[in-house]
């Protein structure tokens, strides 16, 4: 099964190119020009990884950054123009993973694509959900629940919720944590 990849571009070509070089490395691409279509498009279909614009027509790649965080937990690259300190600062104090400024070389952005799934568990032989008790933690839903009710996390705790419930029972020193 192949990771699913929502790329967000204004600029149809720039979007185009990103889904032929990552559509070439086997992942599947829902490629959208603005920001409520891949808003609806998240409502039905499991993304494993965003890469958003800034500047689109209908809402700031921002914005749309903030509601995907509202619910979703997939990494995000955010692949823009605006490559000022502070556009890079917001990005990252919104959750951004990854800040990558045009012109940028699609095979970099490929790659990077691919070490961050990798880095963050999210691979195609990754076991969809782990529980422990009464919580369970559906990885590929990126949601929580406490005996059957929903709890939501920020995207840092329900990364470090996966790390300490997938490395349960071993002893971990303060400097892995």
């Amino acid at each position: 099964m192949a990771e699913n990849i929502l790329v967000v571009d204004d600029e149809r070509e720039i979007a185009d190119l990103v889904e032929v070089y990552l559509q070439n490395e086997g992942y599947t691409v829902y490629r959208f020009y603005n920001a409520g279509d891949a808003l609806n498009c998240l409502e039905t279909t499991p993304i494993s990884l965003a890469v958003l614009d800034i500047m689109l027509p209908d809402m700031d790649g921002f914005a749309l950054c903030r509601r995907i965080r509202q619910k979703f937990y997939f990494p995000i690259i955010m692949l823009t123009a605006k490559g000022e300190e502070s556009d890079e600062l917001n990005g990252f104090e919104l959750g951004v993973d990854e800040y990558i400024s045009k012109p940028f070389s699609p095979k970099i952005l490929v790659a990077r694509v691919g070490a961050i799934l990798r880095r963050s568990g999210k691979t195609q032989d990754e076991e969809a959900a782990v529980s422990m008790g009464g919580i369970v933690l559906d990885k590929a839903a990126h949601m929580v629940t406490v005996d059957g009710e929903r709890i939501d996390l920020s995207y840092k705790e329900f990364e470090l919720l996966a790390y300490f419930m997938e490395n349960r029972g071993i002893a971990l020193s303060r400097e892995v944590i």
